[in-house]
């Protein structure tokens, strides 16, 4: 894996930023319930790390002033850009040349998130329509890691996910972690009976359902996803669009 310079997960401080100064209020205080409200809305969507970054960018700014009263402002949003890149990132670069692998496992959840969300800003493509092997891509990476998850019993139980979505968070993955949450909640609600485990076999006939009735059938040309019918698509199909383009873009390895 390239190294990664500072400038991809800064990108991401900017671009974060800047969302947090729009959410906030008429008296241009950031509260936590603006902060709340904006992860929701980038989860819905899909993007999973930018929400991870947003949420815990915020906790540690408004932890470096815990005074009485103190309340997260732009200026506040700003002046912090110094202390994330130099006290959060240079303190981890032994080399000073950008992150290498093994110092990429070094970084705080929050740090990965940012490089996650940089990285996702590089390949984001602005028009044009949507491949159908993009999301597709990502969903069958997302079922691996689901498969993947299952016990020695060949049962994906929920405890499976909770730690396969912790570890996913850990590694700043959050656009990854979203898919896999919803996609198998997607699975377990299709058998409902009591009793019922999900299974691999589960994971592929939720697959073959999904890749027409979650993403094709959207498509109604059969020419490619346009911008109009992305914005159709559920959060389950927006996240796999991301972790496909991540995959297309060499970011993510795909599961096998």
């Amino acid at each position: 894996m390239a190294r990664v310079s500072y400038n991809t997960p800064m990108m991401a401080y900017d671009h974060v930023r800047d969302m947090l100064k729009d959410a906030a209020g008429p008296d241009g205080i950031v509260s936590r319930t603006d902060v709340k409200k904006l992860v929701r809305q980038l989860r819905k969507d899909g993007r999973g790390s930018e929400a991870v970054a947003a949420r815990n960018m915020f906790k540690i700014i408004d932890s470096r002033d815990n005074a009485a009263g103190a309340r997260v402002t732009g200026f506040d949003l700003t002046a912090s850009r110094r202390y994330f890149k130099k006290e959060m990132l240079t303190d981890y670069d032994l080399n000073k040349n950008g992150f290498s692998n093994a110092e990429m496992q070094n970084l705080s959840p929050t740090m990965r998130a940012m490089v996650a969300a940089g990285q996702m800003l590089k390949v984001q493509k602005a028009g044009g329509r949507i491949s159908h092997a993009t999301p597709e891509k990502g969903m069958n990476h997302i079922a691996a890691l689901i498969t993947q998850a299952a016990g020695p019993d060949g049962i994906i139980s929920r405890d499976d996910i909770k730690a396969l979505t912790r570890q996913l968070y850990k590694e700043g993955r959050g656009t990854e972690e979203l898919a896999v949450r919803y996609f198998y909640n997607f699975t377990d609600h299709r058998d409902y009976r009591a009793g019922a485990r999900v299974t691999p076999n589960d994971i592929r006939k939720a697959v073959d359902y999904s890749g027409t009735k979650l993403l094709k059938a959207k498509d109604g040309n059969r020419n490619g996803y346009s911008k109009a019918e992305y914005a159709e698509f559920s959060t389950t199909a927006k996240a796999f669009t991301l972790v496909g383009k991540m995959i297309e873009a060499g970011i993510v390895k795909p599961a096998n």
